[in-house]
């Protein structure tokens, strides 16, 4: 056998350890793994010069159109964004007010003429109607269904409506019927408190000084978590509870899992890494808050490690500054796909938080597991696509927005010197990345999908 490529003087690092291996590439999947002196010939001969190869991460949680973006436009800079970042497969958000159907055809064409990485989908139900469309939908290939808990009332992003208790349920009821890997998310929070604290608030005439943190506490996520949980109980749904900011939320999850619930927990780096003190007031305005209390990121640092969390995601939502000029007004979300491994490289690996095998484990190996991409995705093994990511653990460069892919105009960690960088990206057996440069424009990425009948 001739391979179109090999990477030799490496240590492969997957979830459940690391070896000093070489990696052979035909037909955009990995052929062998091997002594060195035992790989084929190739066409193109990789030395990895000593480095790290993992499988390439997969982020669980983009948004590429959102605030207002073109659907392309933003599939193009954020799949650039993920390549450079060392990310190979997202799943990406879609909703719309109508048929699931037609939502997914459309969006499943634009995501293969414009991704440079491929992509899977998660769609978002918020009507009961929609819940009649799941198991169509599921047979085509999206297998996750997203229920935004807070957005009702004013809250509510035209032209979509908000959703209840009963949507939710009904929804659970549903996906629980499903085969696996179906499973529910959840952006669980309480938005009636918040309704309530931020009127609260802005009658005190206070609204110049408040921190989103302050209107939005952590019982909101808290409470959210837990009734989730119940509905998980009553229904027999799996669910997958995303960007967690709290360690009591956290322990939430792993205290549910432990007593035979099938839930997954997913925290992002900017609550594992920031304080509401380190942003701009408005610029760092997300859903869920970045939190005042830094003893929260203490907290989902040691489960990441113990495994109460399971998941890494961005939540790249590429807000612009334009989205942003008022507090109160701007729009929730920031980018972050390119920057989610570099910033759990720097902050988690290289100081001591988890090892490399545990990276690879909550970015890659548990996300392919919990949304059926395994073994396909998620893993270096025979058979598997070529997904690899090539790592300088020594690099450091200081992040720059002007020097970022996505379509935003800022970053939550301008200016923070990073350790620990991709250099190498590969998405079945093609390189998308190599030295920081980004090697394709547009297209080449494909849709993955992932039946639950």
């Amino acid at each position: 056998m001739k391979a179109d490529t090999v990477i030799k003087n490496c240590t492969i690092a997957r979830h459940d350890g690391t070896v000093h291996a070489g990696i052979a590439v035909k037909d955009g999947k990995i052929a062998a793994v091997c002594a060195d002196e035992m790989l084929p010939d190739a066409s193109r001969v990789i030395d990895a010069k000593g480095g790290y190869v993992i499988p390439g991460c997969i982020d669980p949680h983009v948004h590429v159109d959102w605030p207002e973006w073109d659907f392309t436009e933003g599939t193009v800079s954020t799949t650039k964004a993920a390549a450079a970042g060392g990310v190979t497969t997202i799943i990406n958000h879609l909703s719309g007010p109508g048929s699931l159907v037609d939502i997914f055809e459309e969006r499943k064409a634009a995501i293969e003429r414009s991704s440079i990485v491929d992509a899977a989908f998660h769609i978002g139900i918020f009507s009961l109607a929609q819940v009649g469309q799941i198991e169509e939908v599921a047979a085509l290939g999206v297998s996750s269904f997203k229920f935004f808990l807070p957005y009702r009332g004013t809250e509510v992003v035209p032209p979509l409506v908000g959703i209840d208790d009963g949507i939710v349920y009904a929804g659970f009821e549903t996906i629980a019927r499903l085969t696996r890997p179906a499973r529910a998310l959840v952006h669980a929070e309480n938005v009636e408190i918040f309704f309530m604290l931020k009127e609260r608030v802005l009658a005190t005439g206070r609204g110049d000084e408040a921190g989103w943190d302050e209107v939005r506490p952590e019982v909101c996520e808290i409470d959210g978590i837990r009734r989730v949980i119940t509905f998980c109980e009553h229904t027999g749904c799996p669910a997958y509870i995303v960007h967690i900011s709290t360690g009591e939320g956290a322990e939430a999850v792993r205290d549910a899992k432990a007593r035979g619930v099938d839930i997954v927990g997913e925290t992002c780096p900017q609550y594992l890494t920031l304080s509401e003190e380190d942003v701009d007031r408005t610029l760092g305005k997300v859903n869920p808050p970045i939190r005042r209390n830094r003893e929260h990121s203490k907290r989902l640092w040691e489960l990441l490690a113990s495994g109460g969390l399971d998941c890494i995601g961005s939540d790249h939502a590429p807000c612009a500054k334009k989205h942003k000029k008022e507090f109160w007004d701007a729009y929730v979300g920031v980018a972050g796909i390119q920057t989610l491994l570099p910033v759990m490289l720097s902050e988690g690996v290289n100081r001591g938080r988890i090892p490399l095998t545990k990276l690879v484990e909550i970015t890659s190996y548990n996300t392919a597991r919990t949304f059926g991409l395994y073994p396909k995705k998620g893993a270096i093994e025979v058979g598997g696509d070529a997904d690899l990511v090539l790592l300088d653990m020594e690099k450091t460069q200081t992040v720059r927005s002007e020097r970022l892919h996505h379509i935003s105009d800022f970053s939550l960690f301008e200016g923070k010197k990073l350790t620990g960088w991709p250099v190498l990206t590969m998405v079945r057996g093609n390189v998308v990345m190599e030295e920081g440069e980004v090697t394709k424009e547009a297209g080449g990425g494909r849709f993955v999908p992932r039946p639950a009948r």
